[in-house]
């Protein structure tokens, strides 16, 4: 039986992704026409692992799917399990090793979204005086001392001249010293209250919070704004905007994590990012795309390939410590997270972890650096390498012969 070139063109590209070039559909695998044609009615298919790859691995679940309130995809509404990938499964069983990276078993992409870079502007005092009032009325002594605890502080920042969120030299320096490089996502643009409520302070913070990361040698991508996601020139002159203080700027990640594969993932490339790092479930750990290693996104317009190379993100602080998330405690969250390293370990993996700034500040931290510094070092006693997100992307696109920068 004859197989359409366009069945062959995404069997071939879940093949690649998967590490296993050689093997042919037809001819090593099984053809089955239904398959292919469930997915063209958006249905999972069944008795055929590559269609069923291609259906994970391009998101097809994903087209004209329900969403939450911000556009985003939940783990919730997902046919997969997460922390289950099934593109790695494929992998083991057409006998494929996992890639390597700089030979290492696996490797972890630090990453940290500054969406807040200085806490105690007047209308971040104002916003904290109003959540601990709140707290207090709700009854919520928790969080109600939390506020209290950073509110009473505020005095000393003022007087020193600094701030809890302006911890990034030290962040880097300290990954440094645990022999870790991480990436730092900058917002170049400010047109929704979810965006923060200080864009003046960021725009004047913006050219020394750049000068900061480089200089302790970490690098700089941009945080796509809320609407840009839905507004691509917007995002092409974000870029501008940040690329003219950084130079070279390759990486991206959308705030909020309002990725749609089917719609501004892929139009990336054209912009000037050859790395994107927002394909995670803000409400799971785990892979969205059921593939835990950077894989090329599929262009559903050209129906090919993007020439992008996508990182999934794996681990985000807040999907951990939220309450609207899973609540957790830094204690409570840590087996979670060892968990899906001890199994990077054994089966191999490459992918980012999201640990927002302002979770670096000891005193109202509630152990969350601590913890992210004991990860880094789980990564190491396990075999694993900490990188930054370009130097990962870098890697794959390498591999996939696509341009490193």
């Amino acid at each position: 039986m004859a197989i359409p070139a366009s069945v062959e063109q995404r069997a071939r590209w879940v093949l690649d992704m998967v590490g296993a070039p050689e093997v042919r559909l037809g001819e090593d695998l099984p053809y089955r026409p239904e398959a292919w044609e469930a997915i063209e009615r958006g249905q999972l298919p069944e008795g055929d692992q590559i269609a069923e790859g291609f259906f994970h691995l391009a998101r097809v679940e994903e087209r004209g799917a329900e969403r939450d309130r911000h556009g985003r995809f939940l783990a919730a509404s997902s046919c997969l399990d997460p922390l289950d990938p099934p593109l790695e499964r494929l992998r083991r069983e057409l006998g494929a090793e996992p890639p390597r990276y700089r030979g290492a078993a696996f490797a972890v992409a630090l990453t940290h979204d500054v969406d807040v870079p200085w806490r105690w502007t007047r209308i971040g005092v104002l916003g904290a005086a109003a959540r601990l009032k709140t707290h207090v009325l709700g009854g919520r002594v928790g969080p109600a001392l939390h506020e209290a605890r950073g509110l009473a502080r505020v005095p000393l920042h003022k007087l020193r001249g600094t701030d809890p969120n302006w911890r990034f030299a030290e962040i880097a320096a300290e990954e440094r010293a645990h022999d870790a490089r991480s990436t730092f996502f900058l917002m170049a643009g400010h047109g929704h209250r979810a965006d923060g409520a200080s864009p003046e302070a960021y725009d004047r913070l913006r050219p020394r919070l750049v000068e900061t990361i480089l200089e302790a040698d970490a690098e700089v991508g941009l945080h796509g704004s809320y609407l840009a996601a839905d507004d691509l020139g917007q995002l092409a002159r974000e870029r501008l905007l940040l690329a003219q203080l950084d130079g070279p700027l390759i990486g991206h990640r959308y705030h909020y994590l309002r990725v749609d594969p089917h719609r501004n993932l892929a139009p990336l490339a054209g912009i000037g990012f050859r790395y994107d790092a927002s394909l995670g479930f803000p409400d799971a750990l785990g892979f969205r795309a059921g593939i835990a290693h950077p894989f090329r996104p599929w262009d559903f317009e050209r129906d090919r390939p993007a020439d992008l190379v996508e990182v999934p993100l794996a681990v985000m602080d807040a999907t951990l410590a939220e309450e609207r998330y899973a609540g957790l405690s830094a204690a409570a969250a840590k087996p979670r997270v060892l968990g899906l390293l001890d199994r990077a370990a054994e089966h191999g993996g490459a992918f980012s972890l999201l640990w927002h700034p302002e979770r670096f500040d000891a005193p109202s931290a509630r152990g969350w650096d601590r913890l992210y510094f004991e990860l880094i070092d789980a990564v190491r006693e396990r075999g694993g390498i900490c990188l930054a997100a370009g130097e990962l992307a870098g890697l794959a696109a390498e591999r996939f012969g696509l341009p490193r920068d």
